[in-house]
């Protein structure tokens, strides 16, 4: 089955490669960021940062070749962010997606968290570095399906910039 077209804007915030990126995808209401761990405290109070979403923490890899992960969800994300900076070392950078509009709800991060944890686990590419493994929220089938597409959205971006962790073999 041949792959939806898509385009991606991506905005270097930095105006160097290695800096803050602000990604837009067609035919999404998400917003993703990247950011190095360096910039966190310049970037904590972002709109898009004091919202919900979910992000993926990413640091080197390991003996095998496999980049350490952590998958989160939180509501604002900065508050998780801001803990994440003094209490897990291992990171060097995360992506963060977030939603343009309030259309994401506690439930729905909560959701695609599960599904990118059970991706990663499944895949075998990277060394997942939660504790947890949650199972799946009760959601009717409207809310399977917006979470279902905004996962299938934000899968689409993260091997923009490296991060395979999700890709089946």
């Amino acid at each position: 089955m041949p792959s939806e077209s898509f385009s991606v804007r991506i905005y270097l915030q930095d105006g160097h490669v290695d800096g803050v990126k602000i990604v837009a995808r067609s035919k999404w209401s998400g917003r993703a960021l990247v950011i190095p761990r360096s910039s966190m405290l310049e970037e904590i109070n972002r709109d898009e940062l004091n919202a919900p979403g979910v992000y993926v923490l990413i640091g080197p890899s390991d003996q095998q070749g496999r980049e350490t992960i952590y998958i989160g969800a939180a509501d604002p994300i900065s508050a998780d962010l801001e803990k994440h900076l003094s209490n897990k070392s291992f990171w060097t950078w995360t992506i963060v997606c977030s939603c343009k509009h309030d259309s994401l709800t506690q439930a729905h991060i909560e959701y695609i968290k599960s599904r990118l944890i059970k991706l990663a686990q499944e895949a075998g590419k990277a060394t997942l570095n939660n504790q947890e493994r949650p199972e799946l929220p009760l959601l009717d089938d409207v809310d399977v399906e917006y979470a279902e597409t905004y996962l299938g959205h934000s899968l689409s971006i993260y091997p923009v910039f490296g991060l395979r962790a999700f890709e089946g073999p």
